[in-house]
């Protein structure tokens, strides 16, 4: 991940939490200037344990910071490859349920997660389609859900429910947006994923 990523992460997720840099200085035990330097894409590594001091005062998890961390460059080549600005999609956090969190076998659980349209134009009549094939370690009640009209530089917060198999370890659902044609955006994106660990009750 390039420090332009991570910068652009940062200040996507401190406005979705409505959080000044000095407020996330006092809560993460980071100095105001390292906020700031990051914020301006001036340090070019950063420490584990300031990634995982980070996503706490962010509240999401260090291993959903990690893959924007190594995926983010690759998204954003994608999106802008053709100089094609009208949809681009931003990764905010997790809102329910951060990779791994515990899940107990059979349950239904409702996962949550907040993206941003960095685009210039506006997502009118959207689905989040699953994009899991059979067979599927998480179950989605619905294989598809709505997402509300999102005007360029909103925030949208989209939730899914799932059901957890019947047998422990690690399970994955994998979610794109699709348009109203049908057609899915942002192919070149991972997606949006839910990885849980399912434990005995």
């Amino acid at each position: 991940m390039s420090a332009l990523d991570l910068a652009e992460y940062l200040r996507l997720r401190l406005r979705a939490l409505r959080m000044t840099t000095t407020e996330a200085a006092k809560r993460s035990g980071i100095s105001r200037q390292t906020w700031h330097k990051m914020l301006r894409a001036e340090i070019g590594e950063a420490r584990l344990s300031t990634v995982i001091q980070i996503a706490d005062t962010l509240e999401t998890h260090p291993l959903s910071m990690l893959r924007i961390f190594f995926n983010g460059r690759e998204v954003s080549q994608a999106a802008h490859r053709d100089g094609d600005t009208r949809f681009v999609s931003g990764f905010v956090g997790d809102v329910t349920f951060p990779d791994n969190s515990p899940v107990v076998v059979g349950k239904t659980f409702e996962k949550t997660w907040e993206i941003a349209n960095l685009g210039t134009e506006a997502w009118v009549g959207w689905h989040l389609q699953c994009q899991s094939e059979p067979p599927s370690t998480l179950q989605p009640v619905s294989d598809g859900i709505p997402i509300p009209a999102t005007q360029p530089g909103e925030q949208v917060r989209l939730s899914v429910q799932l059901r957890a198999p019947n047998v422990q370890g690690v399970a994955i659902s994998h979610w794109k947006c699709v348009n109203a044609a049908g057609e899915i955006m942002f192919p070149r994106q991972a997606g949006l994923y839910c990885m849980v660990n399912v434990v005995k009750a």
